[in-house]
């Protein structure tokens, strides 16, 4: 990629100055995230945010498992039959790999010896620190790798886009396996292209340690083998068959380290990881509705990824990240060598997993949830698409305007991140009218209970009489409804939380959260005869989440 680089001794100096930017920008990250974690009255120290989702309740147990059994047998976790022992005990979900499920129950333990333990055997909440840690060293390593390669203006506003990208900032409150996939898998990606971006092939000793942070990546979740098909068409476009052995090394250490670090693997490596890979395509299907229409997960239309991807980028942004890509572009059509630099494989690893989700048969669902890791990726392309922009205005106007400009456009890419609080994951850009006109596309309002808000849980304890039944939905896990039951507020007021049946209902009220695949028909729609709204979570007039009370004869 052609730049205009200040000199070597310059970019040196500028370093500290920098590095203390991005710093304190991650320190702003996690701020802002600490601030909106608490999902159902769990700590004092932070403010109401999204409701617990699906999966939480299993990331969290299965990470406070982790870390007291390690804790339990102190240095004899050294020995592979205390290892056996934990990662064969009936308790242990293989369904994933450990790493990311480790830092949720490293960081459930930390918050608790702060917070005081409690009758529960988990906090969900704890447990959300480790994805708000993950998102601040995300903002630190993309504005530092940008401006590596680009510079310290384009580096910031870099930076600071992973903030104004709801989805992605949404995901930073939850005790979920993607901010800790997104943060290893950037990284993985990242440390390839700065350090293997030379004239000749990297040494053995380079492609070893970046090797290391594959296998970190591979430990994190299956989205990680995801990651080598770009960086081989790349390496071998770029040397040859010089490319062969570094990419052995690089590949070799990574697997190394996936199976040194999940002794689960040890037992049986075989038949475990077969078991591993078959459960992602042997499990049940999965219903999305998608312009209308309610689709099994292996049967969305090729685009879903690309649509999704392109509706839920607040649009300035997007336009930013085109200005990327064309700089990209122009600057390989004008290389006399076609030679691919490190810029082209950043754009290769962004594009192979929309790419693998447009195939027939493979299976994509909820959102962007499965290829969230690209949100970081093109967040580097935004900012050198804000920098040829800041250039422009430059030439033209004089620096100061140009700064004015660029400042307010970035500011104005803030208002999702600001309006739908804490119901991040139900943004949609002003590619479909907002959240209204995806609504009335058709589109997913929301899918995984977050909408279930700690406000709005708040509100329904206060409205419902004491002991009274609550009927859910829709269940999509049992344990889900076993933790929401834990609400501490719920307890004191002996309210009982059972799955809703239409046709036998066994209480008036009713809350539930707008997965229309899953509700039954009486609640898909937004208002109705049959029942009354007590209380609601809307966003742009769109309900999220509800507590209705059915009518007598209904």
């Amino acid at each position: 990629m052609k730049q205009h680089k200040p000199s070597p001794d310059a970019s040196i100096k500028r370093r500290p100055a920098a590095m203390l930017w991005y710093l304190l920008l991650a320190g702003l990250s996690l701020l802002l995230v600490s601030s909106q974690l608490d999902c159902a009255d769990d700590l004092s120290f932070t403010g109401p945010g999204p409701g617990m989702t699906v999966d939480e309740p299993f990331n969290v147990g299965q990470g406070v498992f982790l870390v007291r059994a390690m804790r339990a047998y102190g240095l004899g976790i050294l020995a592979p039959e205390s290892l056996r022992e934990i990662f064969e005990h009936p308790n242990y979900l293989p369904d994933h790999p450990p790493l990311g499920r480790f830092l949720i129950g490293l960081s459930h333990e930390t918050v608790a010896t702060f917070a005081g333990d409690e009758s529960r055997p988990f906090v969900v909440t704890y447990g959300r620190y480790a994805s708000a840690v993950c998102f601040a060293c995300l903002v630190f390593l993309v504005g530092w790798f940008t401006f590596l390669r680009t510079g310290h203006q384009g580096a910031l506003i870099a930076a600071a886009s992973l903030l104004a990208l709801p989805r992605l900032f949404g995901h930073a409150h939850l005790a979920a396996l993607e901010m800790p996939t997104a943060l290893f898998y950037v990284l993985a990606v990242l440390a390839v292209v700065q350090f293997w971006d030379m004239q000749q092939a990297p040494s053995k000793k380079r492609a070893c340690l970046t090797g290391i942070l594959l296998g970190l990546a591979l430990l994190t979740k299956i989205q990680a083998v995801l990651i080598p098909i770009p960086v081989i068409v790349w390496a071998i476009w770029k040397w040859r068959q010089q490319a062969l052995l570094p990419l052995f090394c690089w590949g070799g250490v990574g697997v190394l380290v996936f199976f040194l670090g999940w002794p689960w693997l040890w037992f049986d490596p075989a038949g475990h990881l077969s078991e591993y890979l078959g459960r992602t395509t042997g499990r049940a299907a999965l219903y999305v509705q998608y312009f209308g229409t309610k689709y099994a997960d292996r049967d969305l239309p090729w685009h879903y990824a690309w649509v999704m991807l392109l509706t839920t980028v607040p649009v300035g942004l997007l336009i930013c990240s085109s200005f990327g890509v064309t700089k990209l572009w122009r600057d390989f059509k004008t290389d006399q060598q076609k030679r691919p630099t490190g810029e082209l494989l950043l754009f290769l690893s962004l594009l192979w997993p929309l790419i693998l989700f447009t195939l027939p048969g493979i299976t994509v669902y909820d959102g962007v949830r499965l290829f969230l890791m690209v949100f970081p990726l093109l967040a580097i392309l935004i900012g050198l698409g804000a920098a040829i922009e800041m250039n422009w205005f430059t030439r033209r106007f004089g620096q100061r305007v140009a700064i004015i400009a660029v400042t307010l456009l970035m500011l104005s890419q803030f208002t999702g991140s600001l309006l739908y609080a804490p119901c991040w994951l139900s943004y949609y850009s002003l590619l479909t009218g907002g959240l209204n006109g995806a609504d009335q596309m058709g589109m997913e309002a929301t899918y995984w209970g977050d909408s279930l808000t700690a406000e709005l849980l708040a509100e329904v304890t206060q409205e419902v009489p004491a002991n009274s039944i609550i009927q859910i939905a829709p269940i999509l896990h049992p344990a889900w409804l076993q933790m929401l039951q834990e609400t501490p507020e719920l307890q004191r007021k002996g309210i009982q939380l059972v799955p809703f049946e239409s046709e036998r209902p066994v209480s008036p009220y009713v809350l539930y959260f707008q997965r229309n695949p899953y509700l039954p028909e009486l609640l898909q729609t937004q208002s109705s005869d049959k029942w009354t709204v007590v209380k609601e979570v809307t966003r742009q007039q769109v309900p999220l989440g509800r507590l209705v009370s059915l009518k007598d004869g209904r």
